[in-house]
């Protein structure tokens, strides 16, 4: 979707229902519209449905009743958190936006929420399932009075809930519950349901979403088209024949941490280039399939990336330069070494150079902590003494991990004065930059300063990677007063100035000033379809 964070109100949410549910009417010819929403999500659900005719069902999962409690208990996480030290939580009042893991929520947005109360909603008469969290009492007081006023609703547990709200590695999805509410649904029998007659409104119907800036479009891909991602390209000029592929990070769906990919995206077609951000299978819009496999580390992505830069290739870009951070950073470079049309890339926060399939990805991150620079700087952080005190905080844990670096540091230090033996790890990952800087491949490994992955980097290439300076022209950026998402708002700026810039330097190196003739025809009709949809509408 268009515009900026600072657009975003709550009314807005609620229009935003509302436009949808006339598009569904419009468009797939339903009649009957069921509201379903988690969390604020459900909140927006409620309020919807008092100004959109004919809604045949209220799904409420979690809802957020009290907006000042929702309010106060994502300012509290975000106190908690890491990012607290780069990005301090200020008053609402203050003006600053709150950062909650890279989404920014505006003043307006916090006040606005903050005056929200549902908890005394009149009974809206239609169907409605509340699934209740845990201690979830305004959800169930407020089931109750509907009750009181005959109104249909069925309330049930959220049983999986916990585990769904998770950091994006180790959520589960909420199957049980989903199949909860498929089965109440099924049970309403809302497609045979006479639903008072409402207006049909006609509702322009455009394949692609543009900007005065950019133009973007969804496709699908891949073998059978199981692939699902976000084509974006310039809106007024034809793109530079080096276009970027974004792969996402960990369970991150294409539009990146806290929505980065998509800034990113439309950034560089501002400055006149492409990109697709892509989903592997089974994130975001990209079915499993049969494949239970995860997908973080799975060599089976590779060549969903090459199919990605098929795509490319397809819509008039020959070449490719590859972003991702941390997972999304080792498939990159697993990209980059597969296929020769990948002139660059930007590797971001890169944990393991090399990754031993099979290795449990949980107990990776469980060993997976901070630099000891990193905890020296984590006590000037109010956050961290607040995740101390409340036991969110494994000190043993630290203490056995930052022994074993310690130890791992001094024998590296012996192995770094002679050269790596013969099929060692490091032999074969000091190869792969070599074959990498014979094609002259615009290698960029960015990391913060105290970031865990450096542990690896150090065993690979020497403190502070110094002996890549023999792969040239790989190179390698250590960033201050950035967190491992990049999520901290001066640390994302500084990304995606380097990130475009990176991409000016692969362009330099490896492209013709002249775009390829596709690209360029492929603007032009562009502009020609979005002038016919303008009309459209008109």
């Amino acid at each position: 979707s268009s515009g900026v964070g600072d657009d975003v109100t709550f009314a807005s949410m609620v229009g935003d229902a509302e436009r949808a549910a006339a598009y569904l009417r419009a468009h797939c010819g339903v009649g009957t519209v069921v509201l379903a929403g988690v969390r604020l999500g459900a909140a927006v659900a409620l309020r919807a449905a008092g100004f959109i005719p004919g809604v045949g069902a209220l799904v409420l999962m979690a809802p957020a009743l009290s907006g000042q409690a929702f309010l106060r208990e994502i300012r509290a996480a975000a106190k908690v958190g890491r990012l607290s030290g780069l990005d301090p939580v200020m008053p609402p009042e203050s003006g600053v936006p709150l950062n909650a893991n890279g989404f920014h929520w505006s003043t307006h947005l916090q006040q606005e929420i903050d005056a929200l109360d549902l908890t005394t909603t009149p009974a809206l008469h239609i169907p409605t399932l509340m699934l209740t969290a845990r201690s979830d009492r305004r959800a169930t007081r407020l089931a109750e009075a509907w009750r009181v006023e005959d109104a249909p609703v069925t309330e049930l547990p959220f049983p999986d809930y916990d585990s769904w709200m998770q950091d994006p590695t180790t959520s589960t999805n909420p199957t049980e519950t989903f199949a909860n509410i498929r089965a109440w649904l099924a049970e309403l029998h809302l497609e045979a349901a006479q639903q008072p007659a409402v207006q049909q409104t006609q509702v322009a119907v455009a394949t692609t979403l543009t900007s005065d800036k950019f133009i973007e479009e969804p496709i699908q891909f891949g073998p059978d088209n199981v692939l699902f991602g976000i084509l974006c390209w310039p809106r007024e000029q034809a793109a530079a024949p080096v276009a970027a592929l974004l792969l996402h990070e960990g369970s991150s769906h294409h539009i990146g941490n806290g929505g980065a990919y998509v800034t990113l995206a439309r950034r560089m077609a501002e400055a006149g280039m492409a990109s697709l951000r892509m989903d592997l299978t089974g994130m975001g819009d990209s079915p499993a399939g049969g494949n239970t496999r995860h997908p973080h580390y799975d060599p089976e992505r590779i060549p969903e990336c090459i199919a990605g830069i098929d795509v490319l290739q397809a819509h008039g870009y020959p070449m490719a330069m590859v972003y991702g951070l941390c997972s999304g950073a080792y498939t990159a470079l697993q990209v980059t070494l597969a296929d020769k049309r990948v002139v660059g890339n930007v590797i971001v926060n890169l944990q393991k150079f090399l990754w031993h399939y099979g290795d449990d990805i949980r107990v990776a991150q469980g060993g997976n902590r901070r630099s000891f620079k990193g905890y020296l700087r984590a006590l000037t952080n109010p956050g961290e003494w607040r995740r101390s005190l409340t036991g969110d905080v494994n000190f043993l844990a630290i203490a056995r991990v930052l022994t074993q670096r310690t130890a791992s540091r001094v024998v590296n230090t012996v192995r770094g004065i002679l050269p790596p033996a013969p099929g060692s790890e490091t032999a074969r990952v000091r190869q792969n930059m070599r074959t990498l800087a014979k094609r002259r491949v615009q290698s960029n490994l960015i990391f913060s300063d105290d970031d865990p992955g450096l542990s690896d980097l150090r065993t690979q290439f020497g403190r502070k990677g110094h002996k890549l300076a023999a792969y040239v022209p790989a190179r390698m950026l250590l960033l201050d007063r950035a967190d491992h998402h990049f999520n901290a708002t001066t640390a994302r700026e500084r990304y995606y100035d380097l990130a475009v810039s990176m991409m000016k330097a692969a362009i330099a190196e490896h492209a013709t000033n002249k775009p390829p003739a596709t690209a360029q025809a492929r603007v032009s009709r562009s502009i020609r379809q979005h002038k016919s949809e303008e009309h459209a509408v008109r």
